[in-house]
């Protein structure tokens, strides 16, 4: 499979478009670097480059005008531009746009880059394999960590994706996407794949496992719910109805034998329906490595604090919202009026990207966001039968109810990456 990521002469047009390949590929391995974002983003800025060399100066605008999920997400940031000048506070608004320039480099690098399907495949096999590998990294060490230390909560959550520089709720994203785009390169892809299939498999089966030890809540319901759909939906079709039965009795048990082996996963979904708080609560958050305590805050109480403050300071301004530059100190301001210590001291955000576009650019700026980032994107791919996509805007969809997954570099120089990818492969 090494020589399988080299291009053939037929499947790149030019040296341009060879090195603009070769480059994509580094900027995958970046993600999974800690500590450097100053690479991956000068990757990123020659990926543009290289993308704007790569398109003769007189198709840039067909190129830009066919490409509606890229030019959907440009729009986007644009109108956070707006946003950004309807705020007291023009500065921090700034900074949070250039924060978020991702948004803007990379849909306008994709509008301009034509390759073949194949090389698109084979980008997304690469991201695979890597997010594979990185997984792999960031469990041993927490094994190892666990062997020095003694404490086998280096084998959960944030602490096997740490060394590779992830959260565990961004990391189980990447997981999660790999997954899937290993289970459709199973039965799309060209020989090569099928040459190693019980490789791919034994990947699946692993990531899986990594997605379960990450235990974030959000992303392991989506990633169950939309591979269940399409194993579901496939075998149906093929009439394979012993075979489903025992696709989800393998998961039951699977899922049983690995809480037991690694009972502290549970500890993750205690109290999850328990959304009873106050917010003069001063204890600190439930973690998964100690015994669950009622009395402090966990995930799911802490939201419903959380959005309960936005909510009221989004009726305030209800059409444009606070504007971006605002939004995190008017924030502040209601978690001090509520006495929200908790809040107030960890700064929380408002872990709902739907809401926080709500609070900072009102609604219509969640108009906005809704239409060129789900709704427009998931007409094309429903048209155009593309699965893989399908399953990845999804995901991202639900990973965006309980996290702010666009205040975080991380976040950034992945998702619109991965959402452009999806929609030029499988």
């Amino acid at each position: 499979m090494n020589n399988y990521f080299l291009p053939e002469k037929n499947e790149v047009k030019n040296k341009i478009n060879l090195v603009l390949y070769f480059t994509i590929l580094g900027y995958i391995i970046s993600l999974f670097i800690k500590d450097a974002p100053v690479i991956t983003n000068m990757l990123m800025a020659f990926i543009l480059l290289l993308s704007l060399l790569s398109a003769p100066t007189n198709s840039y605008w067909e190129r830009f005008s066919k490409n509606k999920i890229s030019a959907g997400i440009i729009i986007f940031y644009l109108y956070q531009i707006i946003s950004v000048f309807l705020s007291e506070n023009i500065q921090e608004g700034l900074s949070i746009l250039i924060l978020r320039l991702p948004l803007l480099i990379l849909p306008l690098s994709f509008c301009f880059i034509e390759f073949d399907k194949k090389i698109w495949n084979k980008i997304l096999l690469f991201y695979a394999l890597a997010t594979t590998l990185a997984s792999i990294v960031g469990f041993v060490f927490g094994l190892y960590r666990t062997m020095v230390e003694n404490d086998t909560g280096n084998l959960y959550n944030d602490n096997i994706s740490n060394i590779i520089g992830r959260q565990a709720v961004y990391f189980a994203l990447n997981v999660g996407i790999a997954i899937m785009a290993l289970v459709v390169q199973l039965k799309e892809n060209p020989p090569v794949i099928q040459k190693h299939r019980w490789l791919i498999h034994v990947g699946i089966v692993w990531l899986l496992f990594i997605v379960c030890m990450l235990a974030s809540r959000t992303a392991m319901f989506g990633i169950l719910l939309i591979l269940g759909l399409y194993i579901l939906n496939t075998k149906i079709k093929e009439r394979k109805f012993i075979e489903i039965a025992l696709l989800f009795f393998s998961l039951i048990i699977g899922s049983i034998i690995i809480c037991k082996i690694f009972p502290k996963i549970l500890n993750r979904f205690k109290g999850t329906t328990e959304m009873n708080y106050q917010f003069d609560n001063k204890n600190v958050e439930n973690h998964f490595n100690e015994e669950y305590d009622e009395s402090k805050w966990n995930g799911t109480s802490t939201r419903a604090a959380i959005w309960k403050c936005a909510f009221e300071i989004w009726e305030k301004e209800p059409i444009l919202g606070t504007g971006i530059g605002d939004r995190n100190n008017e924030l502040m301001k209601k978690y001090e009026e509520k006495q929200f210590l908790y809040g107030l001291n960890t700064e929380k955000n408002t872990h709902n990207q739907y809401l926080e576009v709500l609070l900072s650019m009102g609604i219509l700026g969640l108009m906005v966001f809704v239409i060129v980032f789900f709704i427009y994107p998931l007409k094309i791919i429903l048209k155009q039968k593309q699965t893989f996509a399908l399953g990845v805007f999804v995901l991202l969809g639900i990973c965006f109810i309980t996290e702010n997954m666009l205040d975080r570099y991380q976040g950034l120089v992945f998702i619109p990456f991965i959402l452009l990818l999806s929609s030029k492969s499988i």
